[in-house]
């Protein structure tokens, strides 16, 4: 199985316009932006199912991910938002498939795949930047501490790897 997880793009400013943060959607810079970077990850890789975060950002950046894959549609799941790996891990082992996509929020984007790579949320300090992903890749289905990180990453070069291909 091999795990994409991605933070999402860049979403406009929490604050008095957002007093709910989960409503918080992507800036339109933000949004084409990462219509450029999605369609680089594409060439590093193509997700057969994209999963997000409930929150409204998360899930537009899925949604680019899932036009740019020419996909039928996303999954919602909870602990995307809540950083309950746990919940995350036992969810992706039920579910099941190959190439999954996941789409999050800091500091759980880090967390997990420290998790997932090293058994420990605290060990790696990625730093995902918005649009930013990495690859995890495991011999079987997801394990804790079982990845292998094949590649972080940041947007700016999915957005020239994009362009190159051009």
């Amino acid at each position: 199985m091999q795990l994409c997880l991605v933070r999402h793009a860049v979403a406009g400013d929490r604050g008095p316009a957002w007093p709910d943060d989960s409503k918080r959607p992507l800036t339109p810079a933000g949004r084409q932006r990462f219509i450029t970077a999605a369609a680089g990850l594409k060439l590093l890789f193509a997700p057969a199912l994209v999963i997000s975060s409930p929150y409204t950002r998360a899930m537009q950046t899925a949604d680019i991910l899932v036009e740019a894959n020419g996909l039928a549609g996303l999954h919602i799941e909870e602990s995307l938002a809540t950083g309950d790996h746990a919940a995350l891990v036992r969810a992706l082992a039920r579910r099941g498939g190959d190439r999954i996509a996941l789409v999050g929020h800091e500091p759980h984007m880090t967390a997990l795949l420290s998790l997932l790579v090293t058994g420990d949320e605290g060990v790696l300090n990625t730093g995902f930047k918005k649009g930013g992903a990495a690859l995890v890749s495991f011999t079987g289905g997801p394990q804790v501490g079982a990845g292998h990180l094949e590649w972080l990453v940041q947007p700016s070069a999915l957005r020239a790897i994009a362009g190159k291909s051009a």
